[in-house]
């Protein structure tokens, strides 16, 4: 599967242009990313969130960055926690686990942005695969997220920074 079926059905129907991209099969979207030769920075993974009323929430942030949770709820006004694996494969049952595209209305749910995704040139975001992303221009993904709440929803950092910060050593980027 290139594509999962729901998120190209919500993408012909929006008119919305995308290429695929293929890398070696990866288990988590930082490494596909590193596969790929993509930033993660501008790599939009999705975390799927359940209020304690029961609904739901996407949050979608850059795929080196893990999610603050405190920063999400600061925002909703909702106190949210992660929603187990039995229940993704129920609310994505054409995805493979763990590969949960970062778009939340072909899927009816509510979506929550890292105000960063909206400034990348281009965002990646994952195809339902473990093997394949999908890229959006600026204007593409801008036009789908245009009403979507956004905020600053990082925490830390994940992967190699994580080290330079435990070396100690004054890295320049």
């Amino acid at each position: 599967m290139a594509i999962a079926i729901t998120l190209k059905a919500y993408f012909d129907h929006e008119k919305i242009h995308y290429d695929t991209i293929e890398h070696r099969k990866a288990l988590t979207l930082f490494d596909s990313s590193r596969s790929a030769h993509l930033p993660a920075a501008k790599v939009a993974k999705a975390v799927v969130l359940q209020s304690d009323q029961g609904d739901y929430l996407m949050a979608a942030l850059p795929a080196n960055n893990r999610l603050s949770l405190t920063d999400v709820n600061n925002l909703t006004g909702k106190h949210y926690h992660l929603v187990n694996e039995q229940d993704l494969l129920q609310l994505f049952p054409d995805c493979s686990q763990g590969a949960i595209p970062a778009m939340g209305k072909p899927y009816r749910m509510e979506m929550l942005l890292d105000d960063s995704l909206l400034t990348a040139e281009n965002v990646y975001i994952e195809s339902g695969d473990h093997k394949n992303l999908l890229k959006l221009s600026h204007q593409e993904y801008k036009q789908l997220v245009a009403q979507m709440p956004h905020g600053n929803i990082r925490g830390a950092n994940i992967g190699a920074p994580r080290f330079w910060e435990r070396s100690g050593r004054k890295w320049e980027i």
